[in-house]
């Protein structure tokens, strides 16, 4: 079976999702080696969507073009960015095209089923972000998408909701399988319940977020300023940043501030945590909250979608409104006071991550659609 991977064509300047892009491909590879994943390679594809990048980045850098978005609305919401000709895809002969937020125009009459993955963000995400008013073209570029594709792949329950909600269309096609992360490996259950039971050292919290301000660090910093001075003490706290969304004040007098680690040292800083504190104001799901679980941590994160599913509810956390120092105040004093408290909810999230996230869970439900869909021709 031949899989052509639509994901992140070569643009003429970086895009984060291109590493994600490589690394889920080599893993897809390694993992099942009867299959066959490659890259879109086509010269017309990549210029369309080199073409498209180039207009996108001119149009927001003219202010008098991006008034209020005037101009940005049709380009933002202009959702095919390929295109792949006959003459390719006679020559790759694939089975079916995987389309991971890049849904590319393909020629008419062409029969080969297409996997697209897709999302759709919350009304607060969507009125955090200063979008909401834009949530009719929002839903008409998701309907676009969705006649594209044969299925749909979405990452959280709550977007497969609002998806079915708007576009009825799409009810029956749609998969939830959380997001693919296969460099992510979890700790052994003895290695959570030793570094929850150390005695006599500080409790180790960790903050990972490169846009701080958006991610709720203020919130965090002002929460920790109301606990008790004895509370306090006993808190180490730690801050990954670029601080992409401007500085931070307050950090120097208690806090050890990182940024530019690799993967590789943030995974080690998450393991040697007891307390992953991600109090984020806005995001469509957080990546780091997951690490944070297979690393064993007790996680305080928000109680808004999807980080209350990806929490189990508080099964497997704690949930705090993040706009409110008090409440995320409550959740520190919980698991600063509860030792027993904070290795249970670590061992929650460790077993909830193994459950739901791991990344063999995600191959093997890839696997059935690709399988399903390229019997179908």
């Amino acid at each position: 079976m031949k899989v052509l991977m639509n994901m992140c064509p070569r643009f003429l300047m970086s895009h984060a999702g291109d590493y994600y892009a490589n690394v889920e491909i080599a893993s897809l590879r390694h993992r099942y080696p009867d299959m066959s994943f490659s890259m879109v390679e086509s010269k017309r594809a990549a210029l369309a969507a080199n073409a498209r990048i180039v207009v996108l980045k001119l149009a927001g850098a003219i202010p008098v073009l991006n008034w209020k978005w005037r101009v940005m609305r049709p380009l933002y919401y202009l959702r095919f960015v390929t295109y792949l000709p006959e003459s390719y895809l006679r020559r790759t002969k694939p089975d079916v095209i995987f389309a991971h937020g890049n849904f590319p125009l393909i020629p008419r009459g062409c029969r080969i089923p297409m996997l697209g993955v897709e999302y759709f963000a919350s009304d607060r995400h969507l009125k955090k972000v200063g979008v909401y008013e834009m949530k009719a073209q929002e839903i008409e570029a998701r309907r676009w998408s969705v006649s594209r594709a044969t299925e749909l792949v979405t990452t959280t329950p709550g977007s497969k909701a609002r998806l079915e909600e708007h576009i009825p269309e799409s009810r029956g096609r749609i998969t939830q399988i959380p997001i693919y992360m296969p460099y992510l490996e979890p700790v052994d259950e003895e290695h959570a319940i030793r570094k929850h039971r150390e005695s006599g050292g500080p409790i180790r919290v960790l903050f990972v977020g490169g846009a701080a301000k958006r991610k709720g660090l203020p919130q965090l910093i002002e929460a920790i300023r109301m606990l008790s001075p004895e509370r306090r003490r006993r808190l180490e706290l730690t801050v990954v940043s670029s601080f992409q969304d401007g500085p931070v004040e307050g950090l120097s007098s208690f806090a050890r501030v990182l940024s530019g680690l690799k993967t590789a040292d943030l995974l080690n800083l998450m393991r040697n945590a007891h307390v992953f504190a991600f109090p984020t104001i806005t995001d469509t799901f957080g990546r780091v909250i997951v690490e944070a679980m297979a690393a064993g941590c007790a996680v305080i994160s928000s109680d808004a979608d999807p980080q209350d599913w990806i929490l189990d509810y508080g099964r497997a956390g704690l949930l705090a409104d993040p706009e409110s120092p008090p409440a995320i105040a409550e959740a520190l004093t919980l698991i600063t006071d509860d030792d027993g408290a904070r290795e249970r909810l670590g061992l929650a999230a460790l077993a909830r991550y193994r459950e739901v996230f791991h990344h063999t869970v995600a191959e093997a439900q890839y696997r059935a659609i690709f399988e399903r869909l390229a019997s179908s021709r």
